[in-house]
């Protein structure tokens, strides 16, 4: 049968859990009846919400979780999965939040086949960063998804990096980085994270590649499987790896 909706859906609230955990901030996670709900103090609303790890949960915790991440002060989200109570898009239209237009895919790899070729490419060196070098991920990542640094300080420290499971990847060619990206091991599954390739280098096969290793290095760790949540520009790159989509989530975003 392999991976479902059900099992990537609970695996989500546990990486993020996990890594909340090593990360200390002012933020907070919670898990009620179906329900995970974070708050990270980062001002990204896909970065604080609620999220709904069943198809269809208690509309009235979606709606007092949503009114504790509201309470923050900060942008957020409410992700739901196909196929739920219109009840739930309802809470979300009451508080005035948006519909973000297009799904977020929820994807998972359990062949791992491809990833050996994937890390082939001509002139790219990766290594694993220690965590005083988090500063270098936060550097790329910025330059790859074009954004500020500081939510990436902030979510991203040598703390986090220290905590099991977490490695995270520099990629660079000719001596400069172009690719960077994270990788979090919990248990049977190992999450990837953070995956961006700076403009210029694009088209080469580094975001495969840097992928394709986080996802090796876990499971060769112990895990059996792989998940994580794409960007429209990431997706196909995730496919040809062999990730597969078991439910692309309606994103509600708030109007601030």
């Amino acid at each position: 049968m392999g991976i479902d909706a059900d099992t990537a859906a609970a695996a989500l609230a546990q990486t993020w859990q996990h890594q909340r955990r090593a990360s200390p901030s002012d933020g907070w996670t919670v898990r009620d009846g179906g329900v995970f709900a974070m708050v990270t103090g980062v001002r990204e609303a896909t970065l604080n919400g609620v999220w709904a790890e069943r198809v269809d949960p208690d509309p009235d915790i979606v709606a007092r979780l949503l009114d504790r991440v509201a309470a923050a002060g900060l942008p957020y989200c409410l992700q739901l999965r196909p196929g739920g109570s219109p009840a739930l898009a309802r809470l979300a239209m009451a508080r005035g939040m948006s519909d973000a237009g297009q799904g977020s895919p929820l994807m998972v790899l359990e062949d791992p086949s491809r990833l050996t070729r994937a890390q082939q490419v001509p002139g790219l060196e990766i290594r694993q960063l220690a965590p005083e070098d988090a500063k270098l991920h936060v550097a790329a990542a910025a330059a790859g998804f074009e954004a500020t640094e500081e939510v990436f300080r902030q979510l991203v420290t040598p703390a986090l990096l220290r905590a099991p499971g977490v490695r995270c990847y520099l990629g660079e060619a000719d001596g400069q980085p172009v690719t960077t990206g994270l990788g979090v091991t919990v248990g049977p599954f190992v999450a990837i994270f953070d995956i961006s390739t700076t403009p210029a280098d694009r088209g080469h096969g580094y975001g495969a590649a840097i992928s394709a290793r986080a996802v090796s290095d876990g499971l060769a760790a112990g895990a059996s499987w792989s998940w994580l949540q794409s960007s429209p520009a990431g997706y196909g790159v995730y496919e040809r790896l062999g990730f597969r989509t078991v439910a692309s989530w309606q994103v509600w975003l708030s109007g601030s």
